[in-house]
């Protein structure tokens, strides 16, 4: 523990508080950081900060100032959530705002006005002392390199005063029902909107936000903002609009500024939900299923007795982030997590590792979708340079990428969906369903069925993003939904109830037109897996009565048996065989169900269980079951054939061609093991 505080003036004006009762621990300096303007507190109390950080993200801001000329800036606070704006005025003076995003965005203070000179140099001196600090307390290397560079590259220019490009007075005045927004811009302050996140102060215009006979205290960009999301309504979602059109005519870099596009997003989608759904009149052909590759059995004749898996290669996986998940193609292995991916071949070369503080998006095939903070690039598997690259326009993608109708779609914030132009990288479409944390994707034929924690389904062309149906269900959807023909069935659950229903997602289903549902089922489960289907069942495992349970259920919704299994019901999951079904858990433990619901044989589980539920796999006639050890299983007699060594922290696997298996293990190691020598009895 080192105390240390300092405490720096430009001019006796802005006085900057660095590292008050600053203490190191793990080679992380760390303390309070406060601002102060003619001995006026801007900041709020803000403790227990990495120092290292505070001062990058300025010397960032001093070089857009300064070196990139912009006409804006902001320093982003996680914690609390705050944005320091910075407004460059004639001269060289900035505008100083502090606003709050928590519970809703408000100025926490009015605007100040500081040197730009002073601010300088109360940066530099703050940055010089801290490396000399932080260089006795012997801090990583790399951070005080990191912070010298920054230095050099933000105060290696002359200041130029900053001279406002004429431009005529804007304003912005609109009623509608009680509601009514003024908007008087007569210095050019929107015009000063510059690239990134950081224009958020161009915004605070004059104004007003009048709510029936109550006017908002907030700038009024600010009050529409916190409207929208307190009180949502559709004069509140018409007046956004309507706002970011005239801001669009105004300046055309406010189509890309993530705030305005927030904002009309979340108009968009805001009045898209209280429209009632419109009916869908075309009928559209799914896909023909493809004959399935026939990949032989294990055994040519007779029945596998011992198989052999042999470790053919492994490799270090470079992730920097839990809950990786590895897919798989015909030439390419590839873990992924939310912000980064490691590329392979199935033979183990390395292709690309890439990591995004935006989010990354991963294809079976190896290509990737990269957002940083200034764009958006794609690239292919083994493809040296991008294949196209745009302003990142402050998206953030993430988790599986795919490609339907020549149109590259990935997820928006862990919760929409995002379509771009496979070729240029072009926004197609967006959807982002309101109310909602998280969401399920899952596809049928050209339509997107997406599932949200509020319980609503929505079916999206892929085509032209636009929303045919949405159907409200009682709890949330977990899980990606079961395809019937044109038909899908979606299980609904929670820890208090289930609730099963099969819905038509293409014209012309079993229910009429899209949207429509064929029946409803509740089921009595407590945390259910996802639905599968085949020859007309349906299963369904789940936990009742502190038990583990699975439902058979006819194509008409009608329940053939419910049977108790010896499997953990809370992360049991479900792949159908012979007409019957297998049982698998998180502790490796696997159950067949004959088509009467009759238990033909029991494999026990490990004593370890895994973090997250992995599904089992048939492939060459075995069962795959991923545990602590992932194991092979005759899946008509239930002998295991085979076993990977035991390693409790496994995350995900995939099974390849000729029963090559891909497993992943959260200490960052990826190896693939062959089968070998395959003993049957003839």
């Amino acid at each position: 523990m080192n105390s240390r505080t300092f405490d720096f003036r430009g001019r006796a004006v802005l006085r900057l508080r660095l590292g008050e009762r600053w203490r190191t621990e793990g080679q992380t300096p760390r303390g309070a950081v406060s601002l102060e303007v003619e001995g006026v507190p801007l900041l709020p109390a803000i403790d227990e900060t990495e120092l290292a950080p505070w001062l990058s993200g300025w010397l960032r801001v001093l070089k857009q100032l300064l070196v990139d000329r912009a006409a804006t800036a902001q320093v982003s606070l996680d914690v609390p959530p705050l944005e320091i704006c910075l407004l460059r005025r004639p001269g060289l003076t900035l505008e100083l705002s502090v606003i709050s995003l928590d519970p809703e965005p408000r100025l926490v203070t009015p605007a100040v006005t500081i040197d730009l000179v002073e601010l300088r140099a109360a940066l530099e001196q703050a940055t010089r002392a801290f490396l000399r600090g932080a260089s006795e307390e012997k801090v990583d290397p790399e951070v005080l390199i990191g912070l010298e560079r920054a230095l050099r590259e933000a105060t290696g220019r002359a200041i130029a005063p900053f001279a406002l490009a004429p431009h005529g007075p804007w304003s912005f005045s609109r009623a509608v029902d009680e509601l009514s927004l003024e908007l008087d811009d007569r210095d050019g302050r929107t015009t000063l909107v510059s690239r990134g996140s950081g224009s958020l102060g161009a915004l605070l215009t004059p104004g007003a936000l009048r709510v029936g006979g109550t006017t908002s205290a907030q700038p009024p960009f600010l009050a529409l903002m916190g409207l929208v999301r307190r009180k949502p309504s559709a004069a509140a979602f018409e007046l956004g609009l309507a706002l970011c059109a005239s801001l669009h005519a105004r300046h055309p870099a406010w189509a890309t500024d993530p705030w305005v596009d927030a904002l009309f997003v979340r108009c968009t989608e805001g009045l898209a939900a209280l429209r009632p759904p419109r009916p869908d009149v075309t009928v559209a052909e799914p896909p023909r299923p493809s004959a399935p590759r026939s990949d032989g059995k294990l055994a040519a004749v007779g029945a596998p007795r011992r198989v052999t898996l042999t470790p053919a290669w492994a490799r270090p996986v470079a992730l920097g982030e839990p809950r990786g998940r590895v897919a798989l193609s015909a030439k390419a292995v590839v873990v992924h997590a939310p912000h980064s991916a490691h590329v392979f071949s199935t033979s183990g070369k390395e292709w690309r590792r890439v990591h995004a503080p935006r989010g990354v998006a991963a294809a079976a095939d190896g290509t990737v979708l990269v957002a940083t903070e200034a764009s958006l690039a794609c690239y292919g598997a083994s493809e040296a340079s991008a294949r196209w690259m745009r302003d990142g326009g402050g998206l953030r993608v993430g988790g599986e990428l795919r490609l339907i109708e020549g149109r590259l779609l990935t997820r928006l914030s862990g919760r929409g969906v995002l379509a771009l132009e496979s070729l240029t990288g072009c926004e197609a479409w967006r959807f982002d369903p309101p109310r909602t944390q998280r969401a399920v994707v899952s596809q049928v034929g050209t339509r997107l069925i997406v599932g949200t924690d509020a319980g609503d389904l929505y079916g999206v062309d892929a085509t032209d993003g636009q929303v045919r149906f949405r159907i409200r269900g009682p709890v949330a959807s977990p899980w990606p939904v079961a395809t019937v023909q044109r038909d899908a069935v979606a299980v609904l659950t929670s820890a208090s109830q289930t609730v099963v229903l099969r819905f038509a997602a293409l014209a012309g289903g079993s229910a009429g037109q899209a949207g429509a549902v064929s029946w409803t089922r509740p089921l009595p489960f407590e945390s259910a897996s996802a639905p599968v289907v085949a020859r007309g069942r349906l299963f369904v495992a789940g936990r009742a009565e502190g038990r583990g349970g699975v439902a058979c259920l006819s194509g008409k919704g009608e329940v053939l048996w419910l049977r108790a299994v010896p499997v953990d019901g809370a992360s049991a999951l479900v792949v159908p065989f012979e007409r019957g079904a297998l049982v698998t858990d998180a502790r490796g433990a696997a159950v067949r169900l004959l088509p009467d619901g009759d238990t033909a044989w029991v494999v026990g589980g490990q004593d370890e269980a895994l973090t997250q539920r992995l599904a089992p796999t048939l492939a060459k006639g075995a069962l795959v079951v991923p545990g602590p050890s992932v194991r092979l299983i005759d899946p008509l007699s239930g002998r295991v054939l085979a076993s990977t060594p035991r390693d409790p922290d496994l995350t995900d696997y995939a099974v390849g061609r000729g029963l090559s298996l891909f497993t992943y293990a959260e200490a960052g190691a990826l190896t693939c093991f062959k089968p070998g020598a395959v003993l049957s009895v003839v």
